[in-house]
C-alpha cells in the first residue's frame, strides 16, 4: 500500500501537512514530523532525522536520542532549509522522500539509498552499515556506504601522493603536513559532508597483514608475505599511534618485492600512512616496513580492489550526522558544499601576487632591506612575510620585541611607500602572562603537559577569547599597519590531551574544528575593528567551513625533495575539491639543506644543482597555484641568492603570473561570486573520462589552463594526458587533439601548459605589484575551435565596497562559426564607461598583432 503527502512551506497548508504526518508516521510506529522540512522516524531504536534543506540538499542523523542535539550547532553548517515543496510517501513499510532532483528511500531495516529522478542510483548505505555506542571504544560513530564505479576527490590535504581515494584509508586528523576536511566529492554525481568534529578513519581497512620477521629491532625493520586474492589496486596502511607527543623523523618505508610505495623521509610524521600497488592474482608478495623512530611498533592492514565501500568511523558522537550533496557536475557539488557552510570572500587582489617568505627575518633592517631589493631590481612582488620570533624573549607573541624591531610602524609605513603588503606570524599558543592579562585571556587556555614543559593554547570555543584576541591583533597588527596575518600551528601543533575541557566540550570531540574557530576570531575580529577592509589569512589547518573566512592554507613544513614536491599536487588539489578554493605551499621546501635540517638530500642548497632544479620547477608549478608563496626554514629565499639562471626563469614565471592577474583575478570573483574553483584535478572538468579519474600530476588552473608540472631531476620532457577536445600548446600556439597521451617537451626553463579550444584569455602587460595602474590595454586572446565566453571582472582592489555593487564586469562572447567577438557590460557600477571608456587589444591566439577596441559600454562587436 503506497501513501503520500506533498510538502511545502506555506501557513494553513503547512499546518494541515503537519497533522498529516503525524498521523502517518504514527501508523508505521514510527516519530512524528517535527518542523517543515524535517521527518523524523524511527527504525529499530534509532531515531531517523532526514531534513529536506533544498532539492539537492538532504541532511541525514541517526542517533539513539529522539531529541538529540549536536554538540557544536552550525559550527560548521550555515545554511536552513529552503521554502521548497517536496513529496513523502510510503509503500510496504519503505519511507520515500521526493524532490525536483533527488528521491531518499528508508528501507525497514532503516538503510537509507539516494538517486536521481529518473532512477539512477547515486548512493546507499550498507545493510547494517552503522554503528551507534555510548560507552568508550576506538570509533564511537561508524556509517559506511557501497561505492561502485566512480572515483573520489576532497577529504583535505594528505602527503601520500594519492589523488583519488577509491577503496583507500586514511585518518582524518590535524597535523603538521596534513589537514582534515571530511567532504568527499565523487564522480557519481554527489557528494558527502561528515558532520563530525573528531578524529575520524576514512575506509579503515578490515584486513590486518602479520609480520613473521624482524630484520633490525632498533631501526624497526620487520617483514612480511601477502598473497593478492584478486588482480588489481591494493592500498597498504600503515597505522603508528604516537600518543605521548608529536612524532619527529622517521623513516616510514613500506616496499612490496622491494618497490617502494610508502617512502616518508621528512621531519613531522603523523601516525597513517598509505600507499597504493597493482598487485596479481595469486601471487605472493615480500612486504617489508621500516618504521623508526615511532613511540610503538606499528601496524599493517590492507584494502584490496573488491573493497567497493566508503566509510567513516568516528572517535567521538553520539549520532550519525551527515549532509548527501546532489550534483550533475562536480563544479554543482562544490557548490553545494559552499550553499551548506558559506561564500569565499574575495581576497585583496595582492594576495595574489608573488609573496617573499623566508624562516625568517631577524630584525626590521633586515627585511626592509631585502624588500628594498626586490624594487631595486625590477622583481615584481605583493607580499613580504615576518615569520616567527619577532616577539620578546620569553613570549610567544604577537608583541614587537623593542631591540629588534623597534619601530614596527615606521617599517610598515616604508613597506606601504614601495607598494608593498606585510603579513606576520601569528600563534594561537598562550605564551605572554602580560598580554594576556592586558586582553583578558589568561584564564582561557587548554594545556598540553610535557615531561619538560607544559604548552597552552587559546580556547578559541570560548567567545570571549575571540574578542580577547581579535582586540590583540588590533592593537599588535593592524594599527600600526600590517595588512594580513599567517595563522601558523593552528592545527595546533602540540593538542590539548583528550580529555582537557574546552568551552564546547572535551577536547576530542572538537579537536578536529580547532582551525576553523582561530579563523573565524581572526576574520570576524578584522571586520569588526575595519569592516571596509578586506580579511586575508594564511593557516596550516583547515575545516569544514573555513572558506568563508577568508582564509587560505598551506601544505605545511614539507621537505625538499622530488617526491615531497610531486606529492604536493594532489594534496593541494585534494583540498580544493574538498570545498576551499585557496591553498599554497612552500615552493623549495621548507626543510631545505644542511642547514635546514634536510642534510641527508641537500648539503647546500645555494651550490647544489640539483637542488637549484628542484626549487626550479617547484617555482614553475607554483606560479599556478592559487597563490604564489616561496618559502624555506633557516634559508635565504630571496629569487637571486641562487644564481643568475635560477633568477632568469624565476623573473619570467613571476612576470608571467602578472600578466595572467586579469585571468587570476576574475577567476577569484567566479570563486566568490558562483562557487568556483580555482585549481582542480582533470577530473572535476572531465568526470565522465575514466583516464582522467586518477591523474595527480596534471591540473586546471581556472577552467582553461592546463598545468603539467615537471617532478623527476633532469627530465626534459613528461607524458600529458589531452582530455577530449581541441588544445593549443601555450608557448607555440600548436593545435593539439585531445583524447589522448603524447610526449610533452619540458627544457628546464618551461613547464608544459595547454589552453582548452574555447577560451578567452585576458592577458595584462608587465607590472611590478599587481594594483599598479596599466599603461598598455588588456590582450583578450581567443583560442579558437569552438564558442567561448569569460567575465572580466574589476573593483577597487582591497575594500569590501565590492560587496555593495561596487565592480564592473565585462563579458566576451566568441562565435567559433562568424569569428565574432560580442563585448558587454554584466553588471556592477564600479566603471563610469561613458567617462572612463575602456581598452582592450583583441587577437586570435599565435597573431603578432591584434585590434585595438575602445569599449564605451554599449554591446560592440569585433570581427577576427
Amino acid at each position: 500500500m503506497k501513501k503520500r503527502v506533498s510538502l511545502k512551506n506555506n501557513s494553513i497548508i503547512k499546518r494541515i501537512h503537519i497533522l498529516i504526518l503525524v498521523l502517518f508516521f504514527c501508523q508505521l510506529g514510527a516519530a512524528q514530523k517535527k518542523a517543515t522540512n524535517e521527518i523524523v522516524l524511527n527504525r529499530n531504536g534509532i531515531f531517523y532525522n532526514i531534513e529536506v534543506i533544498n532539492d539537492e540538499l538532504i541532511h541525514v542523523v541517526k542517533s539513539k536520542h529522539k531529541d538529540y542535539k549536536p554538540l557544536l550547532d552550525n559550527l560548521s553548517i550555515i545554511k536552513n532549509a529552503e521554502n521548497i515543496q517536496f513529496d513523502v510517501s510510503e509503500d510496504n513499510g519503505t519511507t520515500i522522500v521526493k524532490t525536483k532532483k533527488v528521491v531518499l528511500y528508508i528501507d525497514k531495516s532503516g538503510v537509507i539509498r539516494f538517486v536521481d529522478t529518473n532512477g539512477k542510483a547515486l548512493l546507499s548505505e550498507l545493510k547494517g552499515g552503522h554503528k551507534l555506542t555510548e560507552a568508550p571504544s576506538s570509533n564511537a560513530i561508524y556509517q559506511g556506504f557501497s561505492s561502485g564505479d566512480e572515483a573520489f576527490y576532497g577529504l583535505g590535504q594528505f602527503q601520500s601522493g594519492i589523488l583519488n581515494w577509491k577503496n583507500t584509508p586514511i585518518q582524518l586528523r590535524q597535523y603538521n603536513q596534513e589537514i582534515a576536511i571530511p567532504f568527499l566529492v565523487s564522480t557519481n554525481h554527489y557528494g558527502i559532508l561528515w558532520n563530525n568534529n573528531s578524529i575520524t578513519d576514512f575506509n579503515h581497512p578490515e584486513q590486518e597483514i602479520s609480520f613473521s620477521k624482524t630484520i633490525d629491532e632498533e631501526n624497526n625493520i620487520r617483514e612480511a608475505e601477502f598473497t593478492a586474492n584478486t588482480t588489481g589496486e591494493y592500498a597498504f596502511y600503515v597505522e603508528s599511534p604516537n600518543p605521548e607527543k608529536n612524532r619527529r623523523d622517521g623513516p616510514v618505508l613500506l616496499t612490496i618485492n622491494d618497490k617502494p610505495i610508502i617512502n616518508y623521509t621528512t621531519i613531522w610524521v603523523p601516525d597513517c600512512h598509505v600507499g597504493k600497488i597493482n598487485l596479481e592474482k595469486g601471487k605472493t608478495y615480500k612486504v617489508v616496513l621500516q618504521n623508526s623512530n615511532s613511540q610503538t611498533k606499528g601496524r599493517l592492514f590492507v584494502n584490496g580492489p573488491d573493497f567497493n565501500k566508503t566509510t567513516f568511523a568516528s572517535k567521538k558522537g553520539k549520532a550519525i550526522d551527515y549532509y548527501f550533496v546532489y550534483g550533475e557536475t562536480p563544479t554543482d557539488i562544490l557548490d553545494g558544499y559552499r550553499e551548506l557552510t558559506g561564500k569565499a570572500p574575495m581576497f585583496p587582489k595582492w594576495a595574489f601576487g608573488f609573496w617573499q617568505c623566508r624562516e625568517r627575518y631577524h630584525n626590521q633592517e633586515e627585511l626592509l632591506e631585502n624588500a628594498r631589493e626586490y624594487r631595486k631590481r625590477n622583481i615584481p612582488l605583493d607580499n613580504i612575510v615576518q615569520d616567527w620570533h619577532y616577539w620578546r624573549e620569553g613570549t610567544k607573541g604577537p608583541s614587537w620585541n623593542p631591540e629588534t624591531y623597534p619601530n614596527p610602524k615606521a617599517m610598515c609605513d616604508e613597506l606601504e611607500s614601495l607598494n608593498l603588503n606585510l603579513m606576520v606570524s601569528v600563534w594561537p599558543e598562550a605564551k605572554d602572562k602580560e598580554l594576556l592579562t592586558r586582553y583578558g585571556l589568561e584564564e582561557h587556555k587548554l594545556v598540553h603537559k610535557r615531561s619538560t614543559r607544559d604548552i597552552y593554547y587559546l580556547d578559541f570555543y570560548n567567545p570571549k577569547v575571540a574578542e580577547g584576541f581579535a582586540n590583540v591583533l588590533r592593537d599588535s597588527m593592524y594599527n600600526i599597519g600590517v595588512d594580513a596575518i599567517w595563522l601558523d600551528g593552528t592545527e595546533p601543533q602540540d593538542p590539548p590531551h583528550d580529555w582537557t575541557q574546552t568551552h564546547a566540550g572535551s577536547w576530542d570531540e572538537v579537536t578536529n574544528s580547532y582551525s576553523l574557530v582561530v579563523n573565524k576570531a581572526a576574520y570576524e575580529g578584522k571586520m569588526k575593528h575595519f569592516p571596509n577592509q578586506r580579511v586575508f589569512n594564511l593557516t596550516r589547518s583547515a575545516f569544514t567551513g573555513q572558506q568563508r573566512y577568508s582564509a587560505a592554507s598551506w601544505s605545511g613544513d614539507v621537505a625538499a625533495t622530488w617526491e615531497q614536491f610531486a606529492e604536493q599536487i594532489p594534496a593541494g588539489l585534494n583540498f580544493c575539491m574538498a570545498g576551499i578554493p585557496y591553498w599554497t605551499t612552500d615552493i623549495g621546501g621548507f626543510f631545505r639543506d644542511g642547514k635546514s635540517l634536510n642534510g641527508s638530500t641537500f648539503k647546500d642548497q645555494y651550490k647544489s644543482e640539483e637542488y637549484k632544479e628542484l626549487l626550479t620547477r617547484w617555482f614553475q608549478y607554483g606560479t599556478f597555484c592559487p597563490l604564489f608563496r616561496i618559502h624555506g626554514y633557516v634559508s635565504d629565499t630571496e629569487i637571486w641568492r641562487y644564481g643568475k639562471a635560477f633568477e632568469t626563469t624565476a623573473r619570467d614565471f613571476i612576470n608571467l603570473r602578472y600578466q595572467l592577474m586579469p585571468y587570476i583575478y576574475s577567476t577569484a570573483w567566479n570563486v566568490t561570486k558562483n562557487n568556483g574553483s580555482m585549481m582542480t584535478p582533470l577530473a572535476y572538468s572531465f568526470p565522465n573520462d575514466k583516464n582522467a579519474w586518477d591523474i595527480g600530476n596534471q591540473f586546471l588552473f581556472g577552467d582553461n589552463i592546463m598545468v603539467c608540472p615537471v617532478t623527476e631531476y633532469k627530465a626534459r620532457n613528461r607524458t600529458v594526458y589531452l582530455p577530449e577536445g581541441t588544445w593549443f600548446d601555450f608557448w607555440t600556439n600548436k593545435v593539439i587533439s585531445g583524447g589522448k597521451e603524447i610526449s610533452a617537451d619540458a627544457p628546464l626553463n618551461k613547464l608544459p601548459l595547454y589552453v582548452k579550444a574555447g577560451t578567452i584569455l585576458p592577458l595584462g602587460p608587465k607590472v611590478q605589484y599587481s594594483t599598479q595602474k596599466l599603461d598598455k590595454p588588456i590582450e583578450i586572446v581567443i583560442y579558437e575551435g569552438a564558442n567561448a565566453e569569460f567575465v572580466l571582472y574589476q573593483d577597487d582592489n582591497l575594500s569590501n565596497d565590492y560587496l555593495k555593487g561596487a565592480y564592473a564586469e565585462f563579458i566576451f562572447s566568441y562565435n567559433d562559426n562568424t569569428s565574432k567577438l560580442t563585448i558587454r557590460k554584466k553588471e556592477g557600477n564600479y566603471i563610469d564607461l561613458k567617462k572612463t571608456p575602456q581598452s582592450f587589444i583583441v587577437k586570435k591566439a599565435g597573431e603578432s598583432k591584434g585590434q585595438k577596441v575602445t569599449f564605451k559600454g554599449k554591446t560592440k562587436v569585433v570581427k577576427l
